[in-house]
């Protein structure tokens, strides 16, 4: 067989592995999956999954790794390092904010981490907060945000915003249908957050104007 159609193959299986591997894992955790429920679930062997992988932790690493690639890709090119703090943030808020919507295994991946008692970033993740926070860095080197927020504040009280509300997403939507808003509900939390971040970091009010329109998802 021609090298290159084995390498078409090999990573056709894995996708197939990957994908498997994720709705279980988001549906059970990784204690409460096995290499058996990927393997027919995925539909390939048990041995053919260790060969690629070497082991279920080697599958649950590559599963978290594949989805940080998501949020790469999706962000590709990355922000611009000098790029005007208003659209930075406008993108960072926007790009999250879907990301979490259109991964909802991601959200319950995290879940059944923190129950398991895990404390380690997510491959690649470290990378996308040292960029975040090194551009907040130079934004307040330059006057361009208010500089008394330590970075890694600034990028935990917006992740934070954005987790919180897919975590609890039916229960926020809930008191939305109660006020006949449900249909609006993400895209006026949405714009709220955005309105929210953009004024309170601005360095002194009204520097860091917000139209209510923001990225679109």
């Amino acid at each position: 067989m021609p090298r290159e159609k084995q390498t078409r193959n090999a990573e056709k299986t894995k996708r197939l592995i990957l994908n498997a591997a994720e709705i279980l894992f988001a549906e059970k955790g990784f204690a409460g999956t096995s290499v058996r429920e990927i393997s027919e679930r995925a539909g390939v062997s048990g041995p053919l999954i260790l060969f690629h992988f070497r082991s279920k932790e080697g599958v649950y690493e590559a599963v978290k790794a594949a989805i940080i690639g998501r949020y790469a890709s999706a962000n590709s090119p990355a922000p611009r390092p000098n790029a005007p703090a208003g659209e930075f943030i406008r993108d960072f808020v926007g790009s999250m904010f879907a990301f979490y919507r259109d991964n909802p295994t991601m959200l319950l991946l995290a879940k059944w981490g923190h129950l398991e008692g895990e404390a380690d970033p997510w491959p690649g993740e470290d990378e996308w907060h040292h960029m975040y926070e090194e551009y907040f860095v130079s934004a307040q080197a330059r006057g361009d945000i208010r500089g008394d927020l330590t970075p890694m504040n600034i990028f935990s009280f917006i992740c934070g915003s954005i987790h919180i509300w897919w975590e609890y997403h039916e229960h926020f939507v809930r008191h939305a249908e109660n006020e006949g808003l449900r249909a609006r509900a993400d895209d006026r939390f949405l714009n709220d957050l955005l309105g929210f971040a953009l004024r309170g970091l601005s360095p002194s009010p009204g520097d860091l104007e917000y139209s209510g329109t923001g990225r679109k998802c």
